[in-house]
């Protein structure tokens, strides 16, 4: 807020680009603008492959999603912004928050959810499975929505972006972790089958020494999805805590 005067008429708040988990769209997030309004600008980000943009062919790499986002989504330098990711989506917000910050435009915040270290370990590993295997391997970790399970049409559509996010997630394995030159808030659920304790603390490899750990109950999508965040979010987006 430093710099600005509070009756400009500018939206000071900082942007929040969410991105989610495997083959997920923007819907994962339809509540998220409106719980944290008064905090941030969120800005869902709808991936190639899934909801508006269904007829794009998802990418094969995760190096080819951020080359994308770096290009076409990085805010201007001097904007606050966080990043925020759900598993693939955390993979895809640390690379991202880590290419920015090389380029001099990186974030303010980065949070990774349910994710492990990808330099350290891969949880998608265990998700690259034949499509009769990986349905269900999902809906244990409760990662399917209802309207999906009786719907076979449905994740046939869903189906290609899917596997091609955990073939390029489960292939993104760089040998060290890449600075995000920025603090780093890591959460997992308690129950978490994917990712340990051990390895969400590792995260703050990644941090400018700035780092905070927090487990929610629940399992790899908490108790009942992601909106679970939405209080430790409003929390980390605080202005004493944004800077």
């Amino acid at each position: 807020m430093t710099g600005h005067r509070a009756d400009d008429g500018a939206d000071h708040r900082p942007l929040l680009h969410a991105l989610p988990s495997g083959g997920g769209s923007t819907a994962l997030f339809a509540t998220w603008a409106r719980a944290l309004h008064p905090h941030a600008e969120t800005v869902p980000l709808e991936l190639a492959g899934r909801g508006r943009r269904i007829a794009e062919h998802p990418p094969q790499t995760l190096t080819a999603h951020t080359d994308a986002l770096l290009a076409d989504r990085t805010p201007p330098p001097g904007r606050r912004w966080v990043l925020f990711g759900h598993s693939f989506g955390a993979l895809l917000a640390a690379d991202w928050a880590a290419r920015a910050h090389a380029a001099g435009r990186g974030p303010d915040l980065l949070v990774v959810s349910g994710a492990a270290p990808p330099w350290l370990h891969s949880t998608a590993a265990a998700l690259d499975l034949p499509e009769d295997e990986l349905w269900p391997a999902l809906e244990r970790l409760g990662g399917v929505p209802d309207q999906l399970r009786a719907n076979p049409a449905a994740r046939r559509l869903l189906g290609r972006a899917l596997t091609a996010d955990i073939r390029a997630a489960a292939r993104h394995r760089p040998a060290a972790p890449a600075p995000a030159g920025c603090p780093v808030l890591a959460v997992r659920g308690t129950g978490d089958p994917l990712v340990t304790e051990a390895l969400g603390r590792r995260w703050a490899d990644a941090s400018d020494g700035r780092f905070d750990y927090r487990e929610l109950p629940g399992g790899h999508f908490y108790r009942t999805g992601l909106d679970d965040l939405l209080p430790l979010l409003t929390a980390a987006l605080t202005p004493s805590a944004v800077r």
